[in-house]
């Protein structure tokens, strides 16, 4: 990933608001290098970053990956000056794509980790007379992030442009990202079927010996410990649903695997717009009627784990007697929907948070605006874009249901990982 210069200036002047420590504390972090010419590394940790020289310039860095064997595996920041230093350091030749006559390497370990969720990086690159300064960072996932139970040795490579004359300068801006609660507690699942990771699913086989609806088949579920290839005979399993059968002209086929069959199809839905849905038949099809608006606003509103509906909005509580804080760089202001007025004497009020983008966020996440959250996350890749879909793609419009969500069809990974339709219905009243 390239880091261009317009974007790193850009991004550089940001960066006096991280800390507020004096210029000669950032130029004096060359202590504990060791190595000849070929390499310099420092060992262990190194401080915070400092306030930014006036007179440094950006460096565009591109990263890459190699092998890089145990050297991972202790904390560590390497500038790396030639072929011959890369060979000594990592065992093995560069790769082909770095070329030493016209550039360097650098090199940060983050260490052992217990856990998957760490990310490590470069966020800056930048040259101050004869200091070349390298800001890293850590990622670590916070106490709501679902993680990967292995031990684990982030770590990252780039390479830019050689600074003869320079001699290197690391400083670290590790954060703790603060990722989304529990990835089912906004899904809604109908009949049989049951959230797991975020997504419906129905049980099969196992000791009860559940069969699968219509031509369902039932699968090992990836999402358990139980393996049935390792002995496991009474694995519970999922369903999983693929047309192996033709429908009728008047019915279309629904791959939910909640259903897995035939179904009635829909007819067209009149020209008109219901913002509240429209009301559905009894087999689930839209009629011609709107559902009338919602009594309580926050009837049809589902809040992610730590927040809650008000005004038909979702907000986080924060201050009054309790104190507490809001998640990430969010804000406590005055709720304008309690009868508390802090100006008026009311000390103890309590408030809301509100989030504004202030945080720079690494490559490979983004700023997550929500107020429960209000923190960089990673970035997480739509796992069935337009060009992985089967087509054609179901006729069925798509909808919203008397509860405010939406049905209709979807393209979302089947059991075995693989793209499908699914084609959802709004419950019947």
């Amino acid at each position: 990933m390239r880091c261009h210069q317009m974007l790193c200036h850009a991004t550089f002047r940001n960066l006096s608001v991280l800390v507020g420590v004096p210029l000669v504390a950032l130029l004096g972090c060359g202590e504990g290098l060791t190595g000849g010419d070929d390499v310099q590394q420092v060992a262990g940790d190194v401080s915070a970053l400092g306030a930014p020289p006036d007179a440094a310039s950006t460096i565009a860095f591109q990263t890459f990956t190699d092998d890089v064997g145990q050297q991972a595996a202790s904390r560590t920041r390497t500038l790396i000056r030639s072929a011959r230093g890369y060979q000594s350091f990592f065992g093995h030749a560069p790769p082909a794509a770095v070329d030493f006559s016209r550039e360097w390497v650098m090199f940060y370990a983050a260490g052992t980790e217990p856990t998957g969720g760490y990310q490590a990086s470069f966020l800056f690159l930048l040259r101050s007379g004869p200091s070349l300064v390298a800001i890293t960072q850590l990622v670590s996932p916070g106490p709501l992030c679902v993680v990967d139970d292995r031990v684990t040795t982030p770590y990252a490579l780039i390479k830019f442009p050689a600074q003869p004359g320079a001699s290197a300068q690391f400083y670290k801006n590790d954060i703790v990202t603060d990722c989304p609660g529990d990835p089912c507690a906004s899904v809604k699942c109908a009949g049989r079927s049951h959230c797991e990771a975020g997504q419906c699913v129905v049980s099969c086989g196992g000791l009860l010996g559940g069969p699968c609806p219509g031509a369902g088949t039932c699968v090992d579920d990836p999402h358990d410990k139980c393996d049935p290839a390792a002995g496991a005979a009474d694995c519970p399993g999922i369903c999983s649903c693929v047309q192996t059968q033709l429908c009728t002209t008047d019915s279309t086929f629904n791959s939910d695997p909640a259903v897995c069959a035939c179904v009635p199809a829909c007819g067209p839905v009149c020209a008109i717009y219901c913002p509240y849905g429209n009301v559905v038949d009894a087999s689930g099809c839209p009629t011609c009627a709107c559902n009338p608006p919602p009594t309580d606003p926050c009837a049809s509103v589902k809040c992610a784990a730590g927040s809650h509906c008000e005004a038909g909005q979702c907000v986080v509580s924060c201050g009054g007697l309790l104190g507490g804080p809001c998640p990430g760089a969010g804000t406590c202001v005055d709720d304008p929907n309690d009868k508390c007025d802090p100006a008026a004497g009311g000390a103890d009020c309590p408030g809301i948070c509100t989030c504004v983008d202030n945080v720079l966020c690494t490559v490979g996440s983004k700023f997550d605006g929500s107020p429960s959250v209000c923190a960089c996350v990673p970035v997480t890749a739509d796992p069935c874009p337009p060009d992985k879909c089967p087509t054609p793609a179901p006729a069925s419009p798509t909808m919203i249901c008397a509860d405010g969500s939406t049905a209709g069809p979807t393209c979302a990974p089947d059991a075995d990982g693989l793209c499908a339709w699914t084609v959802t219905k709004c419950a019947a009243p």
